[in-house]
């Protein structure tokens, strides 16, 4: 049972290229690439995970998800909200929202909606047989086998070689290179994580992985030298 909780905490791209706001765009990506979905299983526990997102050390939103153990099936939902602001003006704006069913590891159904400063994004998926029916802002394709979105709670999702975009409905290539450990902020402790770095054709991520509380951070260079971190808010 402990090992199973664990292996729940510890588990779960890229947009077209547009100059205009290629500044701020890993601040999407990054985002989209902390999608949803735990491993199901018959222990698997409902949770919510919390964290504040900053810009260096600037808060610039929050990302939240949220897991409903239903059986063999799990429920994830999860919101992200960025604004970066230049004075009083805000310089780029960001809102996520997803939905998403997982059976045994594997994507169910998702459906997706994402406000990119602007530019709208609309995915709908449905298993079908042994693959998942897709609809990305009304054109469909469909991509076979076992589907897994960038999910974080089980650290069998670092063998993963490919993954989706829920916002272009593609599979991502994604290499992962094991770092060692660090000690890292979590609530009022220091505690000892795990260090691997993403990557994808695109940008590379960091993460950090605790034994007792699973996922607890992020961060990825925005290209313009600056950082983009997330902080997971402990549990009170």
């Amino acid at each position: 049972m402990k090992t199973e909780q664990r292996r729940l905490r510890s588990r779960p791209a890229t947009e077209p290229q547009v100059p205009a706001r290629r500044r701020w765009w890993p601040a999407a990506a990054v985002a989209l690439m902390v999608g949803a979905a735990p491993w199901v299983s018959a222990s698997t526990e409902s949770e919510n995970l919390r964290f504040k997102v900053f810009l260096d050390q600037d808060p610039i939103g929050e990302h939240s998800f949220d897991i409903r153990a239903l059986g063999e099936e799990a429920q994830v939902s999860s919101r992200a909200s960025f604004d970066i602001n230049f004075w009083i003006f805000t310089a780029y704006s960001y809102r996520h929202e997803s939905r998403e069913t997982w059976r045994n590891g594997c994507l169910q159904r998702i459906e997706a909606s994402t406000d990119d400063n602007g530019k709208d994004y609309r995915v709908r998926g449905e298993g079908s047989g042994e693959a998942l029916a897709l609809s990305v802002n009304g054109e469909s394709r469909r991509l076979p086998g076992c589907v897994m979105t960038f999910a974080y709670w089980d650290r069998d999702f670092l063998e993963q070689d490919r993954l989706l975009n829920p916002q272009t409905g593609e599979l991502v290539p994604v290499r992962v290179q094991p770092q060692g450990t660090d000690s890292v902020s979590f609530g009022s402790e220091e505690v000892a994580a795990a260090r691997y770095k993403l990557s994808t054709d695109e940008l590379e991520l960091i993460l950090w992985y605790s034994d007792e509380h699973g996922w607890i951070g992020l961060e990825s260079d925005t290209g313009r030298g600056k950082t983009l971190r997330y902080q997971r808010v402990a549990p009170t």
